[in-house]
C-alpha cells in the first residue's frame, strides 16, 4: 500500500480520513497546513499527497507549486470545500498546477480510495519548475 501525506487544518476531519486510509492498508502521516506539510514530505517523501486548498500559514495551492520543485515529485490530491462561490476555481487552479486528481468535499470514502487509486497507478510526473497560477 502506499505512504500517504494528509494535509487538512480541519482537525476532525483529518483524523477521520486519517482512519479510513489506515484502514485501507496505507500508512498516513498528517500535518495541519501547508508549511508542516511541506517540512514532512521533504523528510519522507510520500507517495502521495491529499492537501485541503484552504489553510492557514501556507495554502493548498503554494504548497502544490512548492511540490512541483522537490524531488521526487509526488502524486496529489486536492480537496476543496465549503459553500463559498470561489472554491470551485480554488481546484480549477489545482488542475492547472498539475494535481493528479481534485475532489470536492464532502468526500465519500469509497470516492476517495478510488481517486487515490487511478492517482497511483499513473506514472510519477517529472520535475519541473512550475508556472504559477497563483497570484501572491
Amino acid at each position: 500500500m502506499a505512504s500517504v501525506l494528509l494535509i487538512d487544518d480541519d482537525e476532525t476531519l483529518r483524523f477521520i480520513t486519517a482512519e479510513i486510509l489506515r484502514s485501507a492498508g496505507h500508512t498516513v502521516d498528517t500535518a495541519d497546513d501547508g508549511k508542516a506539510g511541506l517540512a514532512l514530505y521533504k523528510v519522507k517523501h510520500h507517495d502521495l499527497v491529499l492537501t485541503d486548498i484552504v489553510m492557514p500559514d501556507m495554502d493548498g495551492l503554494k504548497l502544490i507549486e512548492e511540490l512541483r520543485q522537490t524531488e521526487p515529485r509526488p502524486r496529489v490530491i486536492a480537496m476543496s470545500g465549503g459553500n463559498a462561490p470561489h472554491e470551485p476555481c480554488y481546484l480549477a487552479t489545482a488542475r492547472r498546477l498539475g494535481v493528479e486528481r481534485t475532489l470536492a468535499k464532502p468526500i465519500f470514502p469509497r470516492v476517495l480510495l478510488r481517486a487515490m487509486a487511478e492517482a497511483l497507478a499513473e506514472p510519477a510526473q517529472p520535475t519541473e519548475a512550475p508556472q504559477s497560477a497563483v497570484k501572491t
